[in-house]
């Protein structure tokens, strides 16, 4: 009968979550991992096979973790049109608020793996196809409400904004003021409205 694990996987999980988000899969060497998690690398190595196997699972952490928070704003009671605002905003308060700029780890592991880690892309397409479908259902009930602009399809507004969303996650990472991104989200927003005629 195998011992049972003498520490908790979600601590651990999101101990190497964080230490993969500051550093980047590449520089962070198995002496941080074990400094963060408090492990040895034997217990690393036997819960998590190795170094990668530990960072698919905690992208997979992250990108479940992030999309939920996504849900929870996007099919709120608001309209749809204050529910975007309000989901822009809330990312921009959350995102700003780490002073260590670093950013999306959905963004980093896409730029620092994407092009040659087969799995880290796999992970990343399932959660920008699962944020785009939200996003255009959003949208599309806007439209149904005259909310917004229907010469564009729900579904090419979905990925307008998917873009926005990624292009915001990179000025986190240059330290964009948060006053400049609000009047962004602000604009984003109007951009969306149906033309005055």
């Amino acid at each position: 009968m195998p011992r049972p694990r003498e520490f908790d996987e979600d601590v651990v999980l999101d101990a190497a979550m964080q230490i993969f988000w500051l550093r980047g899969y590449g520089s962070t060497s198995l002496t941080a991992l074990m400094e963060a998690t408090g492990l040895q690398k034997g217990s690393l190595y036997k819960a998590f096979k190795d170094k990668h196997s530990l960072f698919i699972t905690a992208l997979e952490r992250y990108l479940n973790d992030a999309y939920s928070l996504h849900r929870t704003t996007l099919l709120g009671s608001a309209s749809p049109r204050q529910r975007l605002r309000q989901w822009l905003g809330g990312l921009i308060e959350i995102y700003s608020g780490y002073t260590d700029c670093r950013g999306c780890l959905a963004v980093n592991s896409l730029i620092e793996l994407a092009p040659h880690d087969a799995a880290v892309k796999q992970l990343i397409q399932g959660y920008r196809s699962r944020l785009r479908s939200l996003l255009s259902q959003v949208i599309a009930q806007g439209q149904s409400q005259g909310e917004f602009r229907t010469d564009a399809s729900s579904a090419e507004l979905g990925l307008l904004m998917l873009h926005i969303l990624m292009g915001l996650f990179t000025s986190f990472k240059a330290e964009v003021p948060k006053a400049l991104l609000d009047q962004q989200a602000d604009l984003v927003i109007a951009v969306l409205a149906p033309p005055v005629p």
